[in-house]
């Protein structure tokens, strides 16, 4: 398809997940309801794990070649440093 091609926009701008709201980039990156329960906490989880297992290389711990083969320990603790994957944080204020 060469630059000058473009996709025919839909007559109806309603997001395609029937959620009723308008779509458009910051609606399907971050604030559909429909995408919401499943496909936003999946990339929270893979970033989750890539930080996680990048944190763990940089403190010498073993780990995988690639993040997205490991599995992560929820709780490490290396020389005064606790890592934590996946696990509740506790706060000392209130968070929304």
């Amino acid at each position: 398809m060469s630059s000058e091609e473009h996709h025919e926009q839909p007559a109806d701008s309603n997001c395609r997940m029937r959620c009723r709201a308008e779509e458009h980039i910051k609606h399907i990156v971050v604030g559909c309801t429909t995408l919401a329960p499943s496909e936003y906490t999946n990339r929270h989880d893979k970033m989750a794990g890539y930080n996680h297992w990048t944190m763990c290389k940089h403190r010498e711990i073993q780990v995988t070649d690639n993040y997205y083969q490991r599995v992560p320990v929820s709780v490490i603790n290396v020389d005064g440093t606790t890592i934590v994957c996946d696990g509740p944080v506790i706060r000392d204020r209130k968070t929304r």
